[in-house]
């Protein structure tokens, strides 16, 4: 049964390059966490259908084998994420672009770039739920200070010896 999970994972990743990638639909951050999402799901469910059909397999293999599938999504959703060329990216071509045309870069657009993409995260916490925006301010909802606070307490207990930057 452990070659069945050594192999979904390449599995995955072969159908992401071979016929995924190129869907306009799969430039989507969230359209990419979907599918290793739903691919976590069927794999846990496929791993806990083993540990009851092989007791031998059991618990153990189920906590494996999700954790290998964590593994291979986290790192996957993060060069994903690396490749699509941030903002970071988008300094370094204009800069480099300016410098070999002897010009300055153009600040104002690398400007409203940021400005897009803070707004693009400000909305995209706004559909969650997490923050609202009200007179021109944003301010977190109870949902979002509660989530905060579980990030905060995570982080205290990780470093307990990290002093608040608030």
């Amino acid at each position: 049964m452990t070659a069945l999970f050594l192999a979904w994972i390449p599995a995955h990743f072969l159908i992401y390059v071979l016929a995924l990638r190129r869907s306009p639909r799969f430039r989507s951050e969230k359209t990419i966490f979907l599918h290793h999402f739903g691919s976590a799901v069927v794999f846990g469910l496929v791993a806990s259908l083993c540990a009851a059909l092989d007791p031998a397999f059991g618990v153990a293999g189920v906590v494996l084998a999700l954790s290998l599938h964590g593994i291979y999504s986290l790192s996957f959703l993060e060069l994903w994420s690396l490749a699509q060329g941030g903002y970071s990216l988008s300094i370094i071509a204009s800069v480099a672009q300016a410098e070999a045309s002897g010009r300055e870069p153009d600040f104002l657009a690398l400007a409203a770039i940021g400005a897009a993409k803070q707004e693009d995260r400000i909305a995209a916490l706004e559909r969650v739920g997490l923050v609202e925006k009200t007179g021109g301010r944003i301010s977190l909802t109870t949902q979002g200070g509660t989530i905060a606070s579980v990030l905060h307490a995570l982080r205290r207990w990780v470093d307990p010896g990290e002093t608040s930057r608030e």
